[in-house]
């Protein structure tokens, strides 16, 4: 399995970098703006309010005790973002290691939060009459795309650090 070169771990490293800092710098902005009041953006169908979710995400954990929950759910997105990160450093195609840098940069966007401050600060909401999205934030915006690029793009047999792949793999004697 190719190693992937040092260009390419610092160009990933990058894109978690400007992934977690957007993340961060829009909850920032969200605290701070959006406590006491909601930005309505399209009428019936999108709004920023804030919120802290002490859960993760659809309400999972939230049967845990309040002692351990924050342990566990950082135990777990901690394991899960090592998991990716070393898939996107092992990655052949282009598609998938942007997939995984983009996955593990909103997992460790929320990481931080559940880290520094025991939940996670959610923002935007989705509505459309009766039908309410559970809030979210911009490291689950960052998880859903990355994961899309994986689902769609991934694994393709494609072009590869530079060169063409054509046909079967060669194998070494």
């Amino acid at each position: 399995m190719p190693r992937m070169d040092i260009s390419g771990a610092a160009k990933a490293l990058s894109l978690i970098g400007v992934g977690v800092a957007a993340d961060q710098l829009t909850k920032r902005w969200a605290e701070s703006a959006l406590r006491a009041r909601t930005i309505e953006i399209i009428p019936q169908a999108l709004k920023f309010e804030y919120a802290e979710n002490h859960n993760a995400a659809f309400g999972i954990g939230q049967s845990l005790p309040d002692s351990v929950k924050v342990y566990v759910l950082l135990a777990l997105t901690i394991g899960l973002s090592v998991g990716l990160f070393i898939a996107m450093l092992r990655s052949e195609d282009v598609a998938s290691r942007w997939g995984y840098g983009i996955t593990v940069a909103g997992a460790l966007g929320n990481i931080l939060d559940r880290w520094l401050l025991g939940h996670v600060r959610d923002f935007i909401l989705l509505w459309h009459g009766s039908f309410r999205w559970p809030n979210f934030n911009v490291a689950d915006t960052l998880v859903c795309i990355g994961v899309g690029v994986l689902l769609v793009f991934g694994g393709r047999r494609g072009e590869r650090q530079g060169e063409k792949v054509t046909g079967e793999r060669s194998r070494a004697p």
